[in-house]
């Protein structure tokens, strides 16, 4: 009897996954958002009904349809309708939610969300102290978001609604401690999931507060391995780039050589890239504090029962396109079809010292085809099919600065001959984390 194998998401006729922006406007002015570090290209807009009514097609076969784009969700006029249509078209098991920043919630509004069959919905909060919070969330107020919660958990009691309310923490060097603490308190206000993710530097201002290295998972533990070596020897092998070019090497210089040679061979063999640089540089203490936080941040959440979702503390070397293995297509506010967040607007990332511009990927638009037909065009079947091949270099492993290659808007191929720009993508290395 022959077996049937399951066929990817990315490869299916429909897309299972739908990831619409409602809206582009917002009612606070985060500094670390794309919409106040790229105001050049962000134009206020909301959706409207024809677009969203586009979408009908693909609904009775999406099994998640995400609210969210750089905007409020719950400033969009029609929201509420909009969910109801797709709880009406979306199949049984399909779930419908969105993030929010939790400030127009009102008893008015719960009982509202609650009424349209609303499966999930993320608040932001990223500190426990209301003036951390007015820093990070700027035009907010922490008070907003804890009555937000109270307003929802008694509107889903009231209604037996099944509604799943979650939190999401963006980690920052300037409010990683107050993570635990953060999850403790959720679980104490009735919150199901917490979603954590790291700072994406959109700005140069950002750099500094982000707590990761972009030194992958696989290098870093190739390096410690080595460095545990030369501790051994009474040798530093992070002294490598200086000995390296003395004309005169002591016996010591010579060994500490020898060492890191035979480390970058060892990386060939297990196709490892090391950035001998940024190894050398990298804050170990930090990598050791992120690990401390994240084991007592688990530990607040299993005594709780609260669902946590903690991102990879250094990026992963096995590559994982959550965006395309899911078989997402990401609608913008006006309509254009996207493959993922990282693909979305046009922005820049501020890491290693080098700016890094990144393009929007755009395969079609609502306005002049529909969205089963976009799906299946091939370019945009190529695209998908090529990306999970996971066949293209990751910039930030290179020993140069970033190329020519990606570090432009107007992308066309990497230095491996590849059309698709996810070369400087964090979310596939585990490091940026969204509703699901």
């Amino acid at each position: 009897m022959k077996i049937e194998q399951e066929v990817s998401p990315a490869l299916k006729l429909h897309p299972t996954k739908l990831i619409v922006e409602t809206t582009t406007r917002c009612n606070l002015q985060c500094p670390m958002c794309l919409k106040n570090t790229r105001k050049d290209v962000l134009v206020d807009a909301d959706m409207t009904h024809e677009i969203f009514e586009t979408l009908m097609p693909a609904l009775p076969t999406a099994q998640v349809l995400v609210l969210n784009g750089i905007g409020e969700p719950l400033l969009h006029p029609h929201l509420d309708d909009f969910i109801r249509i797709a709880k009406r078209h979306m199949p049984s098991g399909s779930w419908v939610g969105f993030q929010s920043n939790g400030l127009l919630i009102d008893e008015h509004r719960s009982e509202g969300l609650v009424e349209t069959g609303l499966d999930r919905i993320c608040l932001s909060i990223d500190a426990m102290d209301p003036e951390g919070f007015r820093l990070i969330r700027k035009g907010g107020e922490l008070s907003g978001v804890t009555d937000a919660l109270k307003i929802l958990n008694t509107a889903r009691a009231r209604n037996h609604s099944p509604l799943k309310i979650g939190i999401e923490f963006v980690l920052r060097n300037d409010n990683l401690a107050e993570l635990p603490a953060t999850i403790r308190w959720a679980g104490s206000m009735g919150v199901d999931f917490a979603l954590v993710t790291h700072l994406s530097p959109y700005h140069p201002d950002l750099t500094p507060k982000t707590v990761y290295t972009t030194n992958s998972d696989a290098s870093v533990a190739l390096f410690n391995e080595y460095l545990k070596r030369s501790d051994k020897k009474g040798l530093d092998i992070r002294r490598y780039l200086d000995v390296y070019m003395k004309y005169l090497k002591t016996r010591a210089d010579r060994k500490i050589i020898k060492l890191v040679e035979s480390m970058k061979l060892e990386a060939m063999r297990q196709g490892i890239w090391l950035n001998l640089g940024k190894l050398f540089a990298m804050d170990h203490t930090m990598k050791e504090k992120i690990q401390s936080v994240f084991e007592e941040a688990r530990s607040a959440a299993s005594s709780t029962g609260l669902d946590l979702r903690l991102p990879s503390v250094l990026p992963k070397s096995t590559r994982k396109c959550e965006f395309i293995e899911e078989g997402c297509a990401f609608i913008s506010v006006n309509g254009d079809i996207h493959p993922c967040y990282s693909l979305w607007h046009p922005y820049c990332l501020y890491m290693n010292g080098f700016e890094n511009a990144v393009g929007t990927k755009r395969f079609g638009s609502l306005s002049d085809l529909g969205i089963l037909e976009i799906w299946n065009d091939q370019a945009f079947t190529t695209f998908r099919s090529n990306v999970i091949k996971y066949d293209y270099p990751f910039c930030f492993d290179c020993s140069f600065a970033v190329c020519d290659y990606v570090n432009t808007e107007e992308f066309e191929q990497d230095c491996y001959i590849n059309a698709e720009p996810c070369a400087v993508c964090l979310w596939c290395r585990d490091l940026l984390q969204c509703l699901k």
